[in-house]
């Protein structure tokens, strides 16, 4: 077994296992849990001194995944995926009712496919979404190498997963399609006049 699958196969175990692991994406390091486990997400709020009231969104290693957190998706929803997945675009959609933590008591959530080859293989392996949210205390700067995680953050998590340095420091748009018309919540890597387009090119067909 190569030193890849060595750290992928660790790092599934630690996430089954309730574990918080610091993983490489395609725009910064982000803090991943299992989604489904109530006491991961607690403290994945907690690690990071995020707001009860702020949900974390998904990562995903295909499309298909987001059936299993996501309800009432609007056709274009796989138009944008079709564009700009695996990328950095997290598109707010209308969640299942199955995260309450991790949609902060809300209705919606934000999933993605990230475009890292490290973070897709641990997402494949373990076999489903990863809650994930980057990797700094709240309001600090992000993370873009592991060098780049404070130690009182690292001291507190079970495992990095040293994937070298990542694109950042921008993070993924954050587009939400759950209210009409969508409204950009968050500016990142892709700009609003790329997703006007595409939603006009949409309509178009």
């Amino acid at each position: 077994m190569d030193l890849e699958s060595d750290v992928c196969t660790e790092a599934v175990e630690c996430l089954k296992s309730g574990g918080i692991v610091a993983v490489p994406t395609d725009t910064v390091y982000g803090l991943g849990a299992d989604p489904f486990n109530a006491n991961a997400v607690q403290r994945l709020y907690m690690l990071k001194g995020r707001p009860d009231g702020k949900p974390i969104p998904l990562v995903l290693s295909s499309v298909d995944d987001v059936h299993r957190v996501a309800q009432n998706l609007p056709d274009y929803f796989f138009h944008l995926t079709d564009q700009f997945w695996p990328g950095g675009l997290t598109i707010i959609v209308e969640a299942k009712d199955l995260l309450p933590i991790l949609t902060a008591g809300g209705n919606t959530v934000g999933v993605r496919i990230p475009n890292n080859p490290l973070l897709l293989k641990i997402l494949q392996t373990f076999g489903g979404p990863a809650a994930i949210t980057s990797a700094n205390l709240s309001g600090e700067p992000p993370a873009t190498s592991p060098q780049e995680i404070g130690e009182e953050l690292a001291s507190r998590i079970d495992m990095i997963v040293d994937g070298g340095k990542t694109p950042g420091p921008i993070p993924s748009t954050v587009y939400d399609i759950s209210v009409s018309p969508p409204l950009i919540r968050r500016h990142g890597v892709i700009s609003e006049d790329t997703l006007a387009k595409e939603i006009v090119c949409y309509n178009k067909l």
